[in-house]
């Protein structure tokens, strides 16, 4: 072989140290891939879902056009049932336009879990749906003649929102998570309007009530959303078999 073409082999203790060095970064602690993950990567190209979500979640301001008074009677299951309506609607409408355009699969080929992504991106409408929803409350409450306390008002609006993010969190290891979310929310929708209608349940149920399930579906929602961002292959079995 000519001189020229010999390729140097690495000395016995050159290769110990490139060893050495392999093995120090690959077991040095780094931080998770989705922490480095850009705000605008969980919205490219869902903006006008998001926006559309938004318009829905200011619905309930067309009872402003009531009377107080029948405002006023209206008011705790009207908080109770408009609470997710941002957080369910920007959730759907993403996962729709993604399904017709293409880009769900091609998102399951990401470093990124669909897992994580789609769980990031709950934890972001959850943000933008308690950013809509508190001046929504404060126009209704104010405009029904402050027919409850504010703290009441508030507490009633976040255990509806809170409890349906868990859920939808909950169902996601589902095939069809996002389904059985909405049949068991229109269901619970459903019974406690009829209940409502009848004997007026809402009024009588204590405030610490509420403030009890906010605070559980809460938690809940934050400790799903702690699993699957320290689990993030879990689940990846059913997008093989999708």
């Amino acid at each position: 072989m000519d001189k020229k073409d010999h390729i140097p082999m690495p000395t016995p203790m050159e290769r110990r140290a490139a060893i050495r060095r392999i093995a120090e970064e690959g077991l040095a602690d780094t931080a998770p891939a989705w922490r480095s993950l850009p705000l605008s990567a969980l919205v490219f190209g869902v903006e006008d879902c998001l926006f559309m979500a938004a318009l829905l979640g200011l619905l309930p301001l067309a009872l402003l056009t009531l009377p107080a008074r029948l405002l006023a009677e209206k008011l705790p299951l009207t908080l109770f049932l408009s609470a997710p309506l941002l957080y369910a609607a920007a959730h759907l409408l993403t996962m729709w336009k993604e399904s017709q355009c293409g880009t769900l699969d091609w998102k399951r080929t990401c470093r990124l879990s669909l897992q994580t992504l789609t769980a990031l991106r709950m934890g972001l409408f959850g943000g933008a749906a308690v950013l809509v929803c508190v001046p929504v409350d404060l126009l209704l409450w104010h405009f029904s003649g402050q027919a409850m306390p504010l703290g009441r008002a508030l507490a009633v609006s976040f255990s509806s929102l809170f409890l349906h993010a868990a859920l939808s969190l909950v169902c996601r290891e589902g095939r069809r998570g996002w389904a059985v979310t909405l049949a068991l929310w229109f269901l619970l929708d459903g019974l406690l309007t009829v209940w409502e209608a009848r004997a007026h349940f809402l009024p009588v149920v204590p405030t610490a009530v509420f403030c009890l399930l906010a605070g559980a579906g809460l938690a809940a929602a934050l400790f799903r959303l702690h699993t699957i961002l320290r689990q993030p292959q879990k689940g990846g079995i059913l997008y093989a078999q999708r």
